[in-house]
């Protein structure tokens, strides 16, 4: 499979970037068109390659996943409001 058939695949793809870590949501089709989430962090290391870390969530998994992730959040949130106010961060600039 080259990359633009791969490229195919993905169906719906965000991101944001957050000082020097950008996090990519991307939503990809199988061969059946079933759905699943690619969460994947990058960061710039120091000899200037990037170190990726990715997690795979399929259909199966949503249900159970969302409802931990629902109350690990809920618990933050009544914990440390000010977790929650979006940070000022310095723009990173990029190396040429």
């Amino acid at each position: 499979m080259d990359s633009i058939e791969k490229d195919r695949r993905i169906v719906n793809s965000t991101s944001v970037k957050i000082g020097k870590r950008t996090y990519f949501f991307d939503v990809k089709a199988t061969a059946n068109s079933d759905y699943y989430l690619v969460m994947t962090e990058s960061r710039r290391i120091q000899d200037g390659s990037f170190e990726k870390h990715k997690i795979f969530l399929y259909k199966e998994d949503f249900y159970k996943f969302t409802q931990a992730y629902d109350e690990v959040m809920s618990f933050m949130k009544a914990e440390k409001p000010d977790y929650f106010v979006e940070p000022e961060f310095p723009e990173v600039e990029e190396e040429q």
